[in-house]
């Protein structure tokens, strides 16, 4: 993936057709819930190192994963520990992607008000005194670009790997058209 780094994965399933959180929480101690803040519970896992949102609608959402594996292997986990104290749970839920984050650095400083100027698009927003970025939304994969002037250049939005990669190549061949790469 030439220099791309896939920060985090959020993917959610649907593995009941609903829980009684506070119920949930007496027979698993080691979920965390604090109804005050979120009327979810959470699971935590070491390894891999990700954080599970059990909602009471039946649906679960995986997020700090690096890749589609740890998310697979972080839900069939809190499947099998729902099943141990006997909480009746899908056994092969469909996982959905809901937003993939990568960034790259291309290792030089970057002028954004010349780029956006240069690059004329109208899904460019640039106002340095709201957000020290630049922000382009992209619409061909329906993600959004963050362009630092460190260089660095996180896309967030994206569905999939393949198309959040896309996102990067595709924003690094405008760059090169306008003599900045």
């Amino acid at each position: 993936m030439n220099g791309i780094i896939i920060e985090n994965i959020v993917a959610n399933a649907k593995i009941s057709q609903g829980f009684n959180i506070e119920n949930l929480v007496e027979k698993i101690p080691d979920f965390i819930y604090n109804p005050d803040d979120f009327l979810g519970a959470t699971f935590k896992l070491d390894d891999p190192k990700t954080a599970i949102l059990i909602l009471s609608n039946g649906k679960v959402i995986c997020t700090g994963a690096t890749r589609i594996e740890e998310v697979e292997v972080s839900i069939r986990k809190l499947i099998e520990k729902m099943k141990n104290v006997g909480i009746e749970v899908e056994t092969n839920p469909k996982i959905e992607t809901q937003n993939i984050i990568v960034s790259t650095d291309l290792n030089k400083e970057l002028n954004l008000s010349f780029i956006s100027k240069s690059l004329m698009l109208k899904n460019v927003n640039y106002e340095p005194d709201q957000f020290p970025g630049l922000i382009y939304n992209m619409d061909e994969i329906r993600a959004l670009l963050l362009i630092f002037s460190s260089g660095k250049i996180v896309c967030t939005g994206a569905k999939s790997i393949e198309d959040a990669s896309k996102g990067i190549e595709m924003m690094k061949e405008k760059l090169s058209s306008i003599g900045v790469l």
